[in-house]
């Protein structure tokens, strides 16, 4: 059974996908800042981290994103956004080794069903 930490500051969003994920056998942690995905990260790592973009700040998940890959580069990390539509932003973000380094992206609002077809997609890729 993968192990999933989703990170995000909305309850909804992470009630909906925690169950979506649950039910397909995932074995789902949640927190709601970076702070609390820190914690999480000390009792193990998960197999993947769904990460959203803005939480306490603008561009938490994008500084949490360059902190836990440089401690755990092996670990793939999902970034889910409305960065780029709150923005006005005409362009797409690209996974970069040092200043985005995550697996892909996903702009918000994102569908439980293609949330997880991209998680398993990922996991698959990690084997």
């Amino acid at each position: 059974m993968a192990k999933v930490l989703l990170v995000d500051d909305d309850v909804d969003l992470l009630e909906m996908n925690t169950a979506v994920m649950a039910q397909e056998g995932f074995d789902v942690t949640v927190a709601h800042n970076t702070a609390e995905a820190r914690d999480q990260l000390k009792d193990g790592l998960p197999d993947i981290m769904v990460l959203d973009v803005m939480m306490e700040t603008k561009n938490a998940g994008f500084n949490f994103a360059r902190e836990i890959h440089q401690k755990h580069p092996k670990l793939p990390i999902l970034m889910l956004t409305g960065v780029l539509e709150d923005a006005g932003a005409k362009f797409k973000l690209q996974p970069e080794e040092t200043w985005l380094p995550v697996s892909t992206f996903m702009e918000k609002p994102v569908e439980p069903d293609a949330l997880l077809a991209k998680v398993k997609e990922i996991l698959k890729d990690k084997k």
